[in-house]
């Protein structure tokens, strides 16, 4: 067997693979003491298999992402490690001090074993994780402010593993953080959300994967790159306003609504030729415009001019 044929034959295999080894890995380790001297070790891991993958499996339409490489380290560190620790610090009181000073505890569980069986928790857990981040992704396309927050993401001209994490804080905050912390609140049991979320992590990191690796049948089970491409095509497919394929990890929310896109028939669908700002904004390489532009903060540093000397 040739060598292309190996990878041709093995571009139909790895994507599952991989799901399985990083999940299996994700939910085995954790705790571990590695987490002590490197959070998230497992992320990271994760994103640099996806970029080996992009140079063994080279998609056709890939643009070069190096000019962006500063601003995506930058925004990758922040929103593995800052991010989540912040927003968590905000949503928790208030999701946790409101219901109860409005409503009482008890329209609340309180304990998991209220939730029932630990097999039940795990996939109702991972049903009201994924409705509820199709409807957030969804309203940061449908609502002004929100989409200010998050068209930086979708001012990328390719998707790559470095860039998955290219996102204003607050618009991740909203879609990756909130969501899990109300879990929490409510009072699943964290081996439940453990089992749960490692499924949804996992699937959301692999969307943004730049490699020419073929969905086949997990394209319509969990949102792969051929699902995903559609998502930031630059030019929005006819019959959509905003968008398709809002579902962060599984498509069955965009088949539900109408807005499940993937065109072409069997083993071979179509990609969009070109990603990018469906307005036609190019990419934004400086870190600290994404930071602070949405939020009208946002005033070009320049130097001062030397003085003249006097005559």
């Amino acid at each position: 067997m040739s060598a292309k044929t190996i990878v041709q034959v093995s571009s139909w295999l790895i994507l599952p693979a991989l799901y399985v080894a990083f999940y299996a890995l994700h939910v085995a380790t954790n705790g571990h003491p590695i987490e002590q001297w490197l959070p998230k070790w497992d992320r990271v891991l994760l994103i640099l298999s996806i970029v080996v993958l992009e140079r063994i499996y080279t998609y056709r339409y890939a643009v070069s992402q190096r000019a962006m490489l500063p601003r995506d380290l930058i925004s990758n560190a922040v929103n593995l490690w800052v991010t989540g620790v912040l927003a968590t610090m905000i949503f928790l009181p208030v999701l946790a001090f409101f219901p109860d000073y409005f409503f009482g505890r008890k329209l609340f569980f309180a304990s998991s074993e209220q939730l029932g069986p630990l097999w039940l928790q795990v996939p109702v857990v991972l049903l009201i994780v994924s409705f509820a981040r199709y409807w957030i992704h969804r309203a940061q396309h449908e609502v002004q402010f929100l989409w200010e927050l998050h068209s930086y993401h979708h001012r990328v001209t390719d998707l790559t593993a470095a860039n998955g994490l290219v996102s204003h804080p607050i618009d991740f905050a909203l879609r990756n953080v909130l969501i899990f912390v109300a879990l929490g609140v409510v009072g699943f049991h964290p081996f439940a959300i453990l089992l749960a979320v490692s499924v949804t992590l996992i699937a959301a990191e692999f969307s943004h994967c730049g490699a020419d690796v073929k969905g086949w049948l997990l394209n319509y089970v969990f949102v792969t790159p051929e699902v995903h491409r559609w998502h930031h095509s630059a030019d929005v497919p006819a019959g959509h306003k905003y968008a398709v394929n809002y579902s962060v990890e599984f498509p069955l929310w965009d088949a539900a609504f109408g807005t499940f896109y993937l065109p072409g028939k069997g083993t071979a669908p179509e990609q969009p030729p070109r990603i990018g700002h469906p307005g036609g904004l190019p990419d934004e390489p400086s870190y600290l415009k994404l930071l602070l532009a949405p939020l009208g903060l946002y005033r070009p540093v320049s130097r001062l001019k030397r003085p003249e000397p006097a005559e």
